[in-house]
């Protein structure tokens, strides 16, 4: 087999097939390049043009090859054609390497700057266009400072920078909050007859709203006035935005009716930005109104106004009117294609809402023009179907989003798993969770939580124990965990195991909260233990929580059935200094606790007893005549 020509060999047939010239310096380290298999193949357009017509065809050649080339090709074809290259090919091959994206390299970039600068042939020096490439890089990549470095190189090599140079250096400064550097460049620029342009003065603009200078706004408008140069649309949509994002909304409507006084017509670019800012506020209705106006105005809304308008609406669940955005994107006058966002904004409003027919409908619609849910749609369609009780629909739902390539995170296990435990189907949702554990997915408490609360409402306290211990190994035990573990074994009267999650609990650092409180002053009551009760009361208001109405109704009970009146009549007066707010289930049980066998309230009750069942001493309490 015939063996491909190295690279040399490509360098070596491109030099001797121009003329003489003066012998070029050797080349720095070459970057990293592609496999000598590869870049022969690249090259030998270059070489073969270059053999036909002269050095010029090539060069031109590469630089269109160049600049739609990857980094790591624009750099190994710079550097085996030394001969083609020029400075339009240099600068396709910066432009490349400081491009965003994956082939960013600013250290090749500064290194392919230098050689430039060793170049012997003329046309293959650095430009302005060169120098500004490369700030531009150093400014995307936060190190403005050396950009302005990079200027006084240039100025030092005799290459006068321009208006795009001064402009990306400013822009880069006020970017990173250095106004006043940027304004220092500004002053140097106008001293060297360069004239700004308003893309320098927007830049500047952008600077002093960063850093919150807003009385120095105005100087800028004052400025630009005194030189002639008038501001346009970007420049106040800019501000407009800039407004927007400090939460000065009101002021950026101000501005926008500036720029219609000045004979500038707000864009659809002008109007989203207000809008957006109206809908992050809650301020939905008032967007909509933009919206009317705008379209009024002869401005077209686009996709990004319908999104941010039905997003908005489906925040505050107005979802008759976000589905009629979707209509008259469709079916309106100017028809506006919806992309997946449109859908995906609805459907979780709608799923908010459990209307999972109309949502199920606009998912439908969104497959028809071939847009795929993501996970998290997933996640609100099966929250949604988890709620109205439609298991087949979360099977099949889940199944979707396996054959899609998706994989469900610990959110959708959460979803999945609170939902079953709540239709107390503990075996699926038992399931679910070693499933999350089999593909890598750590549990953690809002996991446990739901299935341990569902195991012990069912007097499954043995599996809820064995669970119980799992979450102690897996993320630790919390006062929530604990409190359903009590509240399931008062469920049963298992005082014996009430006490020792206490105990437990208290050894582990953790401090009883009002519910946990609750749940024992409840349990002592119903099993007429109230002495213990008692107990638990005291220790619940010495820790500074305020006993709720279920409290004082099981306790109410419980001194009822003991026929101690004087017990609930203190309850009743430690209600009334706590400002308890009476609902209806207490009020019956006073009543019922202090009426005779006839039906009458019981002779020689305390008058604020009568005033707090009349509702006249607890905030909220509901009125009740006697």
């Amino acid at each position: 087999m015939k063996r491909r020509p190295e690279p040399r060999l490509v360098r070596s047939l491109a030099t001797a097939a121009t003329s003489p010239a003066a012998p070029v310096p050797p080349p720095p380290p070459p970057p990293p390049q592609l496999p000598p298999s590869k870049l022969p193949r690249l090259a030998a357009p270059f070489v073969a043009v270059l053999l036909r017509r002269g050095r010029a065809a090539a060069a031109s050649l590469l630089t269109r090859r160049l600049r739609a080339a990857p980094a790591t090709e624009a750099l190994s074809l710079i550097s085996a054609l030394p001969d083609v290259r020029d400075v339009s090919s240099y600068n396709a091959a910066l432009a490349a390497l400081c491009r965003p994206g994956r082939g960013f390299d600013l250290p090749a970039a500064l290194a392919l700057l230098r050689d430039m600068e060793r170049e012997p042939h003329p046309g293959a020096r650095p430009t302005a266009a060169s120098y500004t490439t490369v700030m531009r890089g150093l400014c995307a990549a936060r190190r403005a400072g050396e950009a302005v470095g990079l200027l006084r190189t240039m100025q030092a090599s005799g290459v006068r920078p321009d208006v795009v140079t001064y402009g990306t250096l400013i822009g880069g400064l006020c970017d990173a909050a250095e106004v006043d550097a940027a304004v220092e460049l500004l002053n140097e620029m106008c001293e060297s007859g360069i004239e700004p342009n308003v893309v320098v003065y927007s830049c500047l603009l952008r600077g002093y709203c960063k850093s919150g200078r807003w009385q120095d706004v105005g100087k800028v408008f004052e400025e630009m006035s005194r030189r002639g140069i008038e501001p346009d649309v970007i420049m106040f949509t800019d501000l407009i935005h800039c407004l927007c994002k400090a939460g000065k909304t009101g002021k950026a409507a101000k501005v926008k009716d500036m720029m219609v006084e000045r004979g500038l017509k707000p864009n659809v670019v002008t109007y989203n930005v207000l809008i957006n800012s109206l809908c992050q506020e809650g301020s939905v209705r008032e967007a909509m109104t933009l919206k009317m106006e705008m379209v009024q105005k002869g401005v077209a809304p686009d996709v990004v106004t319908y999104n941010t308008l039905i997003s908005g609406l489906s925040g505050v669940l107005a979802m008759d009117e976000a589905t009629g955005l979707l209509e008259e994107m469709v079916q309106g006058d100017i028809v506006v294609e919806p992309d997946a966002t449109t859908f995906c904004s609805l459907i979780h409003g709608l799923c908010k809402m459990g209307r999972m027919f109309q949502a199920a409908k606009v998912r439908e619609m969104m497959a028809e023009r071939g847009f795929m849910c993501n996970l998290v749609t997933y996640n609100f369609l099966i929250h949604g179907f988890l709620r109205v009780h439609k298991v087949n629909m979360v099977t099949n739902l889940m199944n979707e989003l396996l054959s899609s390539g998706l994989e469900p995170d610990s959110f959708t296990y959460s979803i999945l798993i609170n939902g079953f435990s709540k239709m107390w189907n503990v075996d699926r949702a038992e399931k679910l969770l070693c499933t999350m554990r089999q593909h890598g997915i750590k549990p953690e408490q809002a996991h446990y939580i739901p299935l341990l609360a569902a195991m012990c409402q069912q007097g499954m306290m043995e599996r809820a124990t064995i669970l119980f211990n799992e979450m102690d190994k897996d993320c630790g035990l919390d006062v929530v965990a604990y409190s359903i573990m009590i509240h399931g074994a008062s469920i049963l009267g298992d005082t014996k195991m009430v006490k020792q999650l206490i105990k437990d609990m208290l050894e582990e650092g953790l401090t009883p909260d009002a519910v946990t409180y609750a749940i024992v002053i409840n349990m002592f009551a119903k099993l007429n233990d109230l002495e213990e009760a008692e107990k638990v009361l005291k220790q619940m208001t010495a820790s500074g929580f305020v006993p709720d109405v279920a409290v004082f109704d099981s306790l109410i009970k419980g001194y009822r059935a003991e026929g101690q009146i004087d017990k609930i009549l203190e309850l009743i007066h430690e209600m009334r200094a706590k400002d308890v707010a009476l609902d209806p289930k207490i009020i019956s049980t006073i009543v019922t606790s202090l009426t005779d066998e006839d039906g009458k309230l019981l002779e020689g009750l305390p008058d604020f007893t009568k005033e707090l069942l009349q509702g006249r001493a607890a905030p909220g309490a509901h009125e009740l005549t006697i």
